[in-house]
């Protein structure tokens, strides 16, 4: 038997809480895109043996989900494709899960997406690339019980994203954004917001955001998405050093504004940023000027347009 995994990528759009003091912190959202991909063999093997980027990682996930499983056999895993590490899209996430996963169908282990989240200490601050693994789609988690916050968050919306919206996405060559434990540290530097930001982030998501998805209002929609980083972009000033982690991502954001994208971000702590455009025409335009742009004046950097991913990752098993 070989299962073959093949992940989407996440852009994250924000974190709607900060404050915890209604019993929940944090809560998210974001979208699945159907590029940079993990694609990610795995067959039965006596021993645990790894080829590929991130051998020690797949490996380290691998011990985990046996060992807490009694299983007594390993795996042997190739990871054909990867996504960027610390750049944004949720790679961490996205290969536990695709290990989890694999071993979950070689072994017959019958764990949930969920459950190998929490195994692998995935989710602790944002659900928006487990749902994104398991779903697709557009997507709002619920936070984070203060009192559990080991827990994968509960996912309160969830939509497909129209196919011709798109986005054009930048990748400077900077220093990648935070991830880990200097993501937690980040977090801890920071006082709580003040409570009329999260008010307004809220009133973002749940009174323009989501109806304007379930609408198919791009205009509206991308308002939303640029609102929604720009408020909490302020918030972030003290931990990145401006609103947003980088001036090269500021430049970048104001750039596709200008030339015609419906809404603007940088997903996570970057350095990817992005721009909804509607249909690969405009994706076209917009990423041959924001390519144009990112590599001129001394700056260096790849673009490239991406899909929705409204399925989530794609499991196949082939069997001897």
């Amino acid at each position: 038997m070989e299962v073959t995994v093949k992940t989407p990528s996440r852009l994250h759009f924000g974190i709607v809480d900060m404050r915890g003091d209604l019993g929940r912190i944090h809560g998210s959202v974001g979208v699945a895109i159907d590029r940079p991909n993990i694609v990610l063999k795995a067959s039965p093997s006596p021993e645990l043996r790894a080829d590929g980027p991130r051998a020690d990682r797949i490996k380290q996930y691998a011990e985990k989900i046996l060992g807490d499983a009694g299983v007594e056999g390993g795996a042997r895993f190739t990871l054909i494709a990867d996504i960027p590490e610390h750049a944004g899209f949720g790679s961490g996430t996205q290969l536990a899960l695709a290990v989890g996963t694999a071993l979950s169908k070689l072994y017959d282990l019958d764990l949930e997406v969920e459950d190998t989240a929490v195994r692998l200490s995935r989710s602790r601050i944002s659900g928006v690339g487990t749902y994104a693994f398991k779903y697709g789609g557009f997507i709002v988690d619920g936070g984070h019980r203060v009192d559990r916050p080991g827990t994968v968050p509960p996912l309160i919306f969830r939509s497909d994203v129209p196919e011709s919206w798109l986005f054009v996405v930048g990748l400077p060559e900077i220093n990648s954004g935070l991830s880990g434990t200097s993501e937690r540290d980040a977090f801890k530097q920071l006082e709580p917001p003040p409570e009329a930001l999260v008010a307004e982030v809220s009133r973002i998501v749940l009174m323009k955001m989501i109806p304007a998805i379930l609408e198919h209002d791009i205009e509206a929609f991308g308002e939303a998405i640029t609102s929604l980083d720009f408020k909490f972009g302020e918030y972030w000033l003290e931990v990145q050093g401006g609103r947003f982690s980088h001036p090269i991502i500021e430049q970048g954001v104001e750039f596709l504004l200008k030339v015609g994208a419906y809404g603007v971000g940088q997903s996570s702590w970057g350095p990817a940023f992005y721009g909804l455009v509607d249909g690969e025409k405009q994706a076209e335009v917009v990423s041959g000027r924001l390519n144009e742009f990112l590599n001129s004046d001394g700056r260096r950097g790849r673009v490239f347009y991406a899909r929705p991913d409204n399925e989530g990752a794609k499991i196949t098993v082939a069997e001897d």
